[in-house]
């Protein structure tokens, strides 16, 4: 057995050392030698503990898996010549888990030109995910223990993947062991009363179930931070019973903390309230505690969603819409009515699609069941459109990445043109498919994820990886960009071309290719034609129809390769203005350079200019229960509007009107524009300044200046 000098790669170390060759068990015992090594500190507002593995390029994440940071270890080498042999052992024995070298290897020349030139990307993404991890706080490592035993039973096959789980909790409980000692000893250095909350907890936790709050709280905050601060999901529901175990005030005090915690690390999404199976509402006292600890913070995170149905609370609907007027964009609306049939179409009974919540962004995933709200690619649909006119050429890469569709000058109808941007985006959608499929066949072969195999349904039940098949749910979830901008560009095409005769589909062509050079009438016809969608024009709504659910019929068809389907959605991220800039010049006006695109499935920003109910008309007329991702709608709001009784109301009118009309969600900003304009002129004088971003709150001084623009674009109600 090599013999290491180092002490800052410990999970390597542990990884590399174990006498077995199975990577669950090699994993387990680089938790432990990990667990021994961590600096454990306490957080001085919360005193919470804090797990500081170090600067180590070998770990274990849910995203990455054990892939190894070779370039670390090249600069430690460098760095430490006198130790360079050990780096080099770990990087010459742990190379092959270098999952992105594996993708990339995997990809075909086509699969590769997709992803760099932005027409779209497929599973390079690791993936959020929202497992049961409050399991460590109902049942302790203890009966944590007993259920892998039990299910080891059943599957004597599985021996090696199941004792990983159990060291696994081994390296856990060191580090309950250590956080409990270093909290007495912190305790008695410092006095602060707050430690005895971690005195207290650890004294027997984790191996013994939490008895309340607070104590749930400790430790699920420990694997949470070990599964790498990802999405908390239906918060409300799975702590009310400790919540309710709890003297009030000693709860409230551990969920003002909880709070702060949340916002230092940017935790992703936490959920609130929704509806069983029978449609009874599950909102509790927890949930207006949650919603109150929000309006009192005022953080932009976490990602704060709340779901709603037909018999959600007025009085929730009401704090809603409170919180939402003090501008942190939280929280994020979800309708029920129509998420759970989406969920439902893929297989999935109506009692576990109530159990759905949202994670990062707005993937969405069944709580402790799914490996499926990992956002498995997205497709430009701008670029399958260009790619329609240029018989799949890529202007801007001088390469063929799109399908051969037949020339401009032979295509004789819209119908045809229309057939031939539906090819294109199909052939994007294959290819995305395709790279998640592999990718996910790659990290299902070179990582193991412990914390979440232990608490998703279905892994332990079958002695499978939670990236290998284990979880009860495997579907996936494509996105598309550039959703109303590829809309204007067909209604031009359609009304310019095949309906008035005033410019030939080559005219188009060729305009775009010199980037309006030459063609700027036509460029001022495309730009002035009202055509744009969110405006409740039937001609440009209808096309958005045909496109919408011709996308996501298709994702339907095409398996995942962990046992679901593919499921379309739409979640731009901080991506919208570099795929505007990729798309290139389009039919609706846009030039080359310009990167004002998309960022829900919304209009483009400031070409909606006929009030509220015009855009929420124009985005119901694609069926939204065909999309079983996120289906993001940006809309903003003028403070003013807020401001009064009266005025929340007409809003929660109008949000309930689109949700009883079949809508998915909604993204609200509450903000003035002066502001906003006197923030992007002075970013460091509005540092508080908080804006919805493609499904997520952020801070708009922290944006990239074309996202700003974005923002500042988006029609204000």
């Amino acid at each position: 057995m090599y013999r290491f000098t180092i002490t800052d790669e410990p999970f390597a170390v542990g990884y590399l050392c174990a006498d077995s060759d199975s990577i669950y068990i090699r994993t387990g015992y680089g938790y432990k030698e990990a667990a021994r090594a961590a600096r454990i500190t306490f957080d001085p507002d919360t005193c919470f503990p804090s797990i500081d593995f170090g600067n180590m390029a070998c770990g274990s994440s849910f995203s990455e898996g054990q892939s190894p940071n070779l370039g670390l270890l090249s600069e430690k080498a460098e760095k430490n010549p006198q130790l360079a042999c050990d780096y080099e052992y770990i990087a010459k024995n742990m190379g092959e888990l270098d999952i992105g070298a594996h993708f990339w290897r995997a990809f075909s020349q086509n699969e590769t030109n997709i992803t760099l030139s932005l027409s779209g990307w497929g599973g390079t993404w690791g993936g959020h995910a929202v497992p049961d991890l409050i399991d460590f706080a109902r049942l302790g490592t203890e009966g944590l223990r007993e259920k892998v035993a039990g299910f080891a039973k059943k599957n004597p096959d599985k021996g090696d993947f199941y004792e990983g789980m159990l060291l696994t909790l081994d390296a856990i409980d060191i580090l309950g062991e250590r956080i409990y000692k270093a909290a007495q000893r912190e305790f008695e250095k410092t006095g602060l009363e707050k430690l005895k909350r971690a005195v207290k907890t650890f004294e027997k936790c984790p191996r013994r179930p939490a008895e309340d709050f607070s104590e749930a709280v400790l430790v699920y905050l420990l694997i949470f931070t070990l599964d790498g601060i990802d999405s908390p999901g239906h918060f409300d529901q799975y702590m009310i019973d400790f919540w309710r175990k709890t003297p009030l005030s000693e709860a409230r005090e551990t969920l003002s903390d909880l709070w702060v915690f949340f916002h230092k690390t940017r935790t992703w999404n936490l959920c609130i309230s929704g509806s069983d199976s029978e449609w009874n509402d599950l909102s509790n006292e927890l949930t207006y505690e949650i919603l109150a600890a929000c309006r009192r913070f005022k953080f932009q995170t976490p990602n704060l969603t709340m779901r709603c149905h037909r018999n959600t609370p007025e009085r929730l609907w009401r704090e809603a819409a409170d919180t939402l007027a003090l501008g942190m964009g939280l929280p994020a609306l979800y309708n029920d009515e129509v998420v759970c049939p989406a969920l439902e179409s893929l297989g999935i009974p109506p009692e576990d699609s109530h159990r759905y919540v949202m994670n990062g962004c707005n993937q969405i995933d069944i709580q402790g069941k799914s490996h499926m709200g990992l956002e498995d690619g997205e497709i430009n649909l701008g670029l399958a459109l260009s790619y329609a006119l240029f018989e799949g050429y890529n202007v801007g890469e001088g390469k063929q990445i799109g399908k051969k569709t037949p020339p401009a000058e032979d295509i004789s109808t819209f119908q045809e043109f229309f057939d031939c941007v539906k090819l294109q985006a199909a052939h994007l959608m294959e290819a995305v498919c395709s790279m998640a499929d592999k990718c996910h066949v790659i990290r299902g072969k070179y990582s193991s994820n412990p914390i979440r195999s232990l608490t998703i349904d279905g892994c332990l039940e079958k002695g499978l990886d939670y990236k290998n098949g284990g979880p009860v749910y495997g579907h996936g979830q494509v996105l598309f960009e550039g959703v109303p901008d590829t809309i204007d560009s067909l209604a031009n095409i359609k009304r310019f071309v095949y309906d008035e005769g005033k410019y030939t589909l080559c005219e188009i062509r060729d305009a775009l290719a010199a980037d309006f050079a030459g063609y700027e009438k036509m460029h001022a016809d495309l730009c002035s034609s009202g055509l744009n969608f969110g405006n409740d024009d039937t001609y440009v709504d209808s096309i958005a129809k045909e496109l919408i659910d011709y996308c996501n019929d298709h994702l339907k068809k095409r398996p995942t390769a962990r046992g679901g389907i593919y499921t379309g959605g739409c979640s731009p991220f901080n991506r919208a203005a570099n795929n505007g800039l990729a798309a290139g010049p389009l039919p609706n006006g846009k030039k080359k350079n310009d990167h004002m695109y998309g960022d829900s499935i919304g209009a483009t920003p400031g070409k909606n200019v006929k009030g509220p109910t015009a855009l929420l008309n124009s985005c119901l007329s694609f069926d939204h229960k065909k999309a079983g991702s996120g289906f993001i709608l940006n809309i903003k709001f003028e403070k003013s509007q807020f401001a009064t009784e009266e005025g929340k109301a007409a809003f929660l009118a109008l949000c309930r009107s689109y949700f009883d009309n079949g809508g998915q969600q909604l993204s609200v900003t509450v903000v003035n524009r002066e502001e906003l304009l006197e923030a992007h002129a002075n970013p460091h004088l509005h540092r508080d300044l908080i804006v919805r971003v493609g499904g997520f709150s952020a801070y708009f001084a922290d944006l990239d200046p074309s996202l700003r623009e974005n923002v500042i674009q988006r029609t204000t109600y």
